[in-house]
């Protein structure tokens, strides 16, 4: 199971850095991956997320990040 969540990281990890660039942060922590980005930044994650993924993301605004858990 850690093997499978190690590939779905690196996945989605992938996405965000082709969607935002490489110098976008970036980490999951707990299974809940946090970008450090705008608004609109955030929106078009969730898309490419739910475009790419086939599942269920909810996203939250934590200090200057945003979250995204997949559900």
């Amino acid at each position: 199971v850690e093997e499978q969540m190690n590939e779905f990281e690196t996945k989605v990890l992938s996405e965000v850095k082709r969607l935002t660039g490489p110098v976008t942060k970036a980490q999951f922590t707990n299974g809940t991956l946090f970008v450090e980005c705008s608004a609109s930044t955030a929106t078009a994650l969730e898309t490419r997320f739910l475009e790419a993924f086939q599942c269920g993301v909810i996203v939250s605004k934590v200090g200057q990040e945003y979250s995204f858990d997949f559900v």
